[in-house]
């Protein structure tokens, strides 16, 4: 077998095997990047490296690699599940920054950030304006949490006492001119209310590229040809 064609090979099964391992991991690790992941995620990805590309590396011994690190990653997730000192070594915990508005500078030296990195933190949160910040917490993932001070939290609807309705999530019921029967039955719908729907419009299911039931009970209608106003 040719250099080429075996590196061909190689890569793609080392793709396969990236993709199967991040399975094995779970979904966690793409979502939130906590220590344990970090590495996972760079100690899997330099062994598919080396197992699509050095030829003096097995592949069957890379594969079995990969798998048992996946499978080590999957069971200190779980000792940390498990385990709040376990849980705290491996994935790390909240670290308090801001309390009642003040700045705890021990707590910013125990994860190495400056004053200037949590101004910009802030700034990714549309807070230019570190007094409007009652608490700020940094997550096990990096992630810097943030709860504004009473007098600078939105309005809500409570607030101003206005009645709220009950809705629902947008369901699709035409897709490339088919209809979806199984959405029609989840949102207590019949066949003769959606033929009456695309009557009023003088349509068929088979003019319509996409037909989706808002929150607020109302269609929205793409056809495959628009009709446009000339």
């Amino acid at each position: 077998m040719s250099d080429f064609i075996e590196t061909i090979i190689r890569t793609i099964f080392s793709v396969f095997l990236l993709i199967i391992s991040t399975h094995i991991i779970g979904r966690q690790s793409i979502s939130r990047l906590t220590y344990l992941h970090y590495l996972s995620s760079i100690t899997i990805g330099s062994i598919a490296g080396n197992l699509a590309f050095d030829y003096k590396l097995s592949a069957f011994n890379l594969t079995v690699s990969v798998v048992l690190f996946s499978a080590l990653a999957v069971l200190l997730s779980y000792l940390a599940l498990k385990n709040r000192a376990v849980k705290r070594w491996i994935i790390g915990e909240p670290v308090i920054l801001i309390d009642k508005g003040k700045i705890l500078e021990k707590n910013l030296s125990k994860i190495n950030m400056s004053l200037e990195v949590l101004s910009q933190c802030l700034r990714r949160k549309d807070i230019f304006d570190i007094n409007e910040v009652e608490c700020a917490i940094i997550e096990p993932d990096g992630e810097l949490s943030v709860l504004k001070k009473s007098m600078y939290l939105p309005v809500t609807r409570k607030d101003l006492s206005l009645q709220t309705s009950n809705s629902s999530s947008p369901t699709e019921l035409i897709v490339d001119g088919e209809i979806i029967f199984e959405n029609l039955t989840t949102r207590n719908l019949t066949m003769e209310w959606l033929e009456k729907e695309l009557n009023k419009r003088k349509l068929t299911p088979k003019d319509v590229n996409y037909m989706v039931l808002g929150s607020n009970q109302q269609l929205y209608i793409d056809l495959y040809q628009d009709r446009l106003n000339q």
